[in-house]
């Protein structure tokens, strides 16, 4: 909808995303919301150990600063103890817990609206230092298969991908994959204003997504606010 002239957009639930990416084949690690220490352990037993614990308001996601996850937790004690501090620490009883997933390089897929070129993809490596330098690479959707190789290769800190100094080189095919149902989601949904996934772990074994965020909208309106440039 449209208040005073400007676009209002909404932000789909967890579950909501994960519902809607797996209709395009891209898979969430499995997670559970939880709000008290016993539902907290519950849903580890579920999933399975180990498990990762996670704070969910906005402000401490991808702030590894603010020490919002606790990673590794082997069994019910352990789980409960990050749910006590994380609870406090956040100020919000409602946290995630999720299957670990496999070790791996953290990047960063996202779609969002240019007023110039419409709807871009941009990838780059997750972390503070990609952040404050902007290595991120952008293309104009829909993404062939050379495209989302050619963005993958593009941050300046892409070497690390394929084995820079004999580390072990990630499951590039895995990447393009992901980054071209990025791009085919995007390009069906015109309602999409912006999709977020962070991190996704790339790995030798493949690309595994454990944080996604999409906001829905009404499209924005063409009019050119100034020369833009990809990079």
């Amino acid at each position: 909808m449209a208040v005073g002239g400007q676009s209002r957009t909404l932000a789909l639930s967890d579950f909501e995303t994960a519902e809607l990416l797996s209709c395009y084949g891209l898979d969430v690690v499995a997670f559970r919301t939880v709000t008290d220490e016993d539902e907290a352990v519950a849903a580890a037993d579920e999933l399975g150990y180990p498990v990762a614990v996670k704070a969910t308001g906005e402000r401490w996601r991808h702030r590894p600063d603010l020490g919002g996850v606790r990673l590794d937790m082997a069994d019910a004690s352990a789980v409960r103890v990050a749910y006590r501090n994380l609870a406090a620490a956040s100020g919000e009883p409602l946290l995630h817990v999720q299957r670990m997933a496999v070790k791996g390089i953290g990047c960063v897929v996202r779609v969002q609206d240019d007023p110039s070129f419409g709807s871009l993809i941009s990838f780059g490596l997750a972390g503070v230092i990609s952040d404050l330098l902007g290595d991120r690479a952008y293309r104009v959707l829909p993404l062939t298969e050379d495209e989302a190789a050619q963005l993958i290769d593009a941050p300046k800190a892409a070497p690390l991908l394929s084995g820079y100094r004999n580390a072990v080189p990630v499951n590039k095919k895995a990447l393009i994959d992901l980054v071209q149902r990025i791009s085919a989601l995007a390009e069906d949904i015109a309602d999409i204003r912006e999709i977020s996934c962070e991190p996704v772990l790339a790995s030798a074994d493949g690309a595994q997504i454990t944080d996604a965020r999409v906001r829905i909208g009404p499209e924005p309106t063409k009019a050119d606010l100034g020369p833009r440039r990809l990079r």
